[in-house]
């Protein structure tokens, strides 16, 4: 089995229904990918991820689970550089909703959905699965989210912001482009983007974290601290941490770690 690599077209056979339009700007949009056996065991949305400010939803790090049956779709979501919080998760609620509304004339099995991130995606796959219903994220889109995969994403902004400043390889600017403010100027709008401000006394829907302990970009505290928040609220949390695992590094796509993503889709399906 080939790693994930999101450079890769999707195999071939695959039925892709692209750019269906959710909003007025281009990143507004979805890409829909249908396994070639023709049978959809279930349906995976996708969030790249780049900061919030780079990358799109043409980069798909999962092809290899159309050959587990399952229908894969690239969210789009406008960048830092277009529009502040909480425009990102705002549009991938509208997007999930789009999904509903063309989901009859592709066959598409609503009752089977997860949400899976990259980095920054994985932040947005978060919220989605803990937020969705929050005042100021968007409508509702009424999916019952089976399952959420959360492979090195950032689970507590204001925490990600002291990492990142305290780093001089990393701009200390991403987290507050996001914000549109600095942390310091308003904590309260830094918090309430975190996944970790979202977890209740109430389980969540199932979730798969995937982190590096070597990873200096996002650290691995930010998966087990959002892991160890879910599992004291009877949450079904999983936490896979990969050995010498960077940030977007080939392990943290190895077949094992694909493997591992297919066989949780399976389980909450």
């Amino acid at each position: 089995m080939p790693p994930m690599r999101p450079d890769l077209p999707p195999p071939p056979g695959t039925r892709s229904f692209e750019d269906i339009a959710f909003g007025s700007h281009e990143r507004q949009a979805i890409d829909v990918h249908l396994p070639p056996s023709g049978k959809i065991n279930g349906v995976v949305a996708n969030i790249h991820g780049g900061s919030w400010q780079w990358l799109d939803r043409k980069v798909i790090a999962c092809w290899n689970l159309l050959d587990h049956g399952f229908a894969i779709v690239g969210m789009g979501y406008r960048m830092s550089d277009h529009a502040v919080f909480p425009a990102q998760i705002c549009d991938i609620n509208v997007g999930l909703a789009k999904l509903v509304q063309i989901a009859p004339d592709l066959d598409l099995p609503m009752d089977r959905v997860a949400v899976m991130g990259l980095s920054a995606g994985g932040h947005l796959a978060a919220l989605a699965g803990l937020a969705c219903d929050q005042p100021g994220f968007g409508p509702s889109h009424g999916i019952d989210i089976k399952g959420v995969i959360d492979i090195y994403g950032p689970s507590d902004l204001i925490t990600l912001d002291g990492q990142w400043s305290n780093d001089p390889t990393r701009p200390p600017s991403a987290v507050t482009k996001l914000l549109g403010t600095s942390v310091t100027a308003d904590p309260h709008h830094a918090y309430r983007a975190s996944p970790v401000a979202h977890v209740t006394d109430q389980p969540a829907m199932p979730f798969l974290f995937i982190h590096g302990d070597e990873d200096t970009v996002v650290p691995l505290s930010h998966s087990l601290v959002l892991h160890a928040q879910l599992t004291a609220n009877g949450t079904a949390s999983f936490l896979k941490v990969i050995k010498g695992g960077g940030h977007a590094t080939p392990d943290m796509h190895a077949p094992p770690v694909q493997e591992m993503i297919a066989k949780f889709l399976k389980k909450v399906f």
